[in-house]
């Protein structure tokens, strides 16, 4: 597989991702025997948000927050790719631009 078919790939696989959620999911409880609840807890516009979870809720809360830890692989390998493409095209370029480099006359030197 190609870079741009795997870099295509990505972002059909990041298409796909329908549920998303930032953040952590802690449960806690009061003490023993008290019943557990659930929180979610983010960082957003830097202040730390809390969100208290109804257990009905934390199945697909886990969902979601599975989906954007996925995006964010998703998005890491992404990048990695793209930089990596940018780095050998750069190369590239330079191997062929000092086959071709002018002198001070602007005329192509002699070998």
């Amino acid at each position: 597989m190609t870079t741009q078919q795997r870099r295509q790939e990505i972002l059909q696989e990041m298409n796909a991702i329908t549920r998303m959620e930032r953040g952590k999911l802690c449960t806690q409880s009061h003490g023993a025997g008290a019943p557990a609840f659930h929180k979610l807890q983010c960082w957003h516009a830097g202040k730390n948000h809390t969100r208290y979870v109804p257990a009905q809720e934390v199945a697909a809360l886990q969902e979601a927050l599975a989906g954007h830890e996925h995006f964010q692989r998703l998005a890491q390998e992404f990048a990695d790719l793209t930089i990596a493409k940018t780095r050998q095209e750069s190369a590239e370029c330079k191997k062929n631009s000092k086959r071709f480099r002018l002198n001070a006359t602007g005329k192509p030197k002699r070998s």
